[in-house]
């Protein structure tokens, strides 16, 4: 079986898509909701009110539940939804649900890093892009989704910036994703030192300084503007050695 959060709610099994037996929203949002909590129950009180949101449930409410559980209980199989008052999904053995790929693949792509592994850096965190780079669970937009999405977010940053670094690392051709990679990390958070520094780097390193300094420029002229106040030392650092050393873009940690 396989589920993706990551875009629209999808689930296959044996290459054949189960999702469309699903019967309406409700229950496309109750599956939702209990492959990602799936560590742990969920109370059924709790499920009717988020799948009523932002309306009030009514008296009928839980009738209208029941109905909508059975038949996803029956159109999920495989798997199966455990409980009467508190409810558990219980995914078949070898399910791959994208968002737990994603997760893994980027704590393996930053432990690589760590260890300066940078080929299996760059695969992992590609890896990892590949599926942060689409918005969790468009289509909903209850609390808990966003607090997800907020943090898929955040994921895809971390796993663009450890791309980035990769590509530094391993030069060459790559470094033409370095700075691609740095750009998208500014345009996504313009207050965030991050990309800026990777973008000064993979421009020094494919041998324009002056356009790396200008970047600095930016950085400084942005953050006096937007926060009053000046650069950190990691970003002071790479301007002076930008100002003095003949190359600075190797060996810094993502």
């Amino acid at each position: 079986m396989r589920i993706q959060l990551h875009g629209h709610l999808t689930v296959a099994c044996d290459g054949r898509a189960i999702d469309t037996r699903l019967p309406g929203r409700r229950a496309r949002l109750l599956v939702a909701h209990l492959v990602a909590h799936r560590a742990v129950t969920v109370d059924r009180a709790t499920l009717i009110e988020e799948l009523w949101w932002p309306a009030t449930p009514g008296d009928g409410a839980p009738r209208v539940f029941d109905a909508v559980l059975s038949k996803t209980r029956a159109a999920l199989a495989p798997a199966e939804i455990r409980g009467r008052a508190r409810l558990r999904l219980v995914l078949p053995p070898g399910t791959l649900v994208d968002a737990d790929r994603a997760a893994a693949a980027l704590h393996d792509a930053e432990a690589a890093a760590g260890r300066g592994d940078w080929r299996r850096a760059w695969a992992q965190a590609l890896s990892a892009m590949f599926v942060l780079q689409r918005e969790y669970l468009p289509e909903f937009d209850t609390e808990w989704v966003l607090r997800h999405r907020a943090e898929a977010r955040l994921a895809h940053a971390r796993a663009t910036a450890c791309y980035a670094e990769a590509c530094l690392e391993l030069g060459g051709g790559e470094l033409a994703s370095a700075e691609r990679s740095a750009r998208r990390l500014v345009a996504d958070d313009p207050l965030a030192e991050r990309g800026y520094l990777l973008l000064m780097r993979a421009l020094d390193a494919r041998g324009d300084r002056s356009a790396a300094l200008a970047v600095h420029a930016r950085l400084r002229e942005i953050l006096r503007d937007e926060l009053g106040v000046a650069p950190g030392p990691a970003a002071d650092a790479l301007h002076r050695a930008l100002l003095g050393a003949p190359q600075v873009s190797r060996r810094r940690p993502c």
